[in-house]
């Protein structure tokens, strides 16, 4: 297909718009002007394409998504490293990959659990879960056949977390939390930065959570959804967090 001059020009525009605020309302000018044409909205998925890009369309709004290989935007790990400090090697990633599902796989359930807007997490209940999964993992990994089979270093995780230090509810209700290097809450305050940049949460200083954006929904919805990785990550969380409560309150 070949492109107009103009078509080009309004594609263009809207894609360094995305590129700069990561999400768009539909209503927003700048996208009304694309989505009018199916010329320019299929320029528009052209230049994305190109840089490695593409662009997700929820009904409400225009995501843009990097590809994780072979596009200019990606991030590799020096970068990563330079921009977030307290990202000190691949193993703290790691982690954070894990603190952020287990984000997701608490906001990701039906919609009579969570509710858009009002629903969210605090630090503390985010550190108590992942220390939850990796004492029941750890448990599970004794010749290494866990780890092999779900694809995580678990050994290094647990031992790189278990190092980390622990802050408490206490600490949190007499607002003594902290988000120092070296401590839990400074590793998942990271991670929760890197979704607080894609516009897919807000961060609460006030109240020390982590509520998720409609746009974090729509992510779920259109994106991770269809990720088999992502829902046999998520499957895998929820059971072992299940059978960990389960396991307390028979011993209570």
């Amino acid at each position: 297909m070949s492109y107009t001059l103009e078509q080009v020009q309004q594609a263009s525009r809207l894609f360094f718009e995305l590129l700069r605020k990561k999400v768009i309302p539909l209503d927003d000018p700048a996208a009304a002007e694309c989505l009018q044409d199916a010329g320019t909205y299929d320029a528009l998925q052209y230049v994305a394409k190109e840089a490695g890009c593409r662009v997700m369309n929820s009904g409400q709004r225009l995501h843009l998504l990097v590809n994780p290989l072979g596009s200019v935007f990606a991030t590799n790990f020096t970068q990563l490293k330079n921009k977030y400090s307290r990202i000190e090697r691949k193993t703290h990633l790691h982690i954070i990959n894990i603190i952020i599902l287990v984000f997701l796989a608490e906001m990701d359930q039906d919609e009579t659990h969570f509710k858009s807007g009002q629903d969210s997490m605090s630090y503390i209940q985010i550190s108590d879960q992942v220390s939850s999964l990796f004492q029941a993992w750890i448990q599970m990994d004794d010749e290494g056949q866990f780890s092999q089979q779900w694809r995580l270093d678990i050994q290094a995780m647990s031992k790189v977390w278990t190092n980390l230090y622990m802050q408490t509810k206490s600490q949190e209700e007499s607002d003594l939390l902290t988000r120092g290097a070296g401590s839990r809450i400074g590793l998942i305050h990271e991670g929760m930065k890197l979704l607080e940049e894609e516009k897919l949460v807000f961060i609460s200083e006030s109240e020390k959570r982590i509520f998720p954006r409609e746009e974090l929904y729509e992510r779920m919805r259109y994106l991770y959804h269809d990720v088999d990785r992502y829902q046999e990550l998520k499957k895998l969380i929820g059971r072992t967090l299940a059978e960990k409560d389960g396991a307390t309150n028979a011993a209570d």
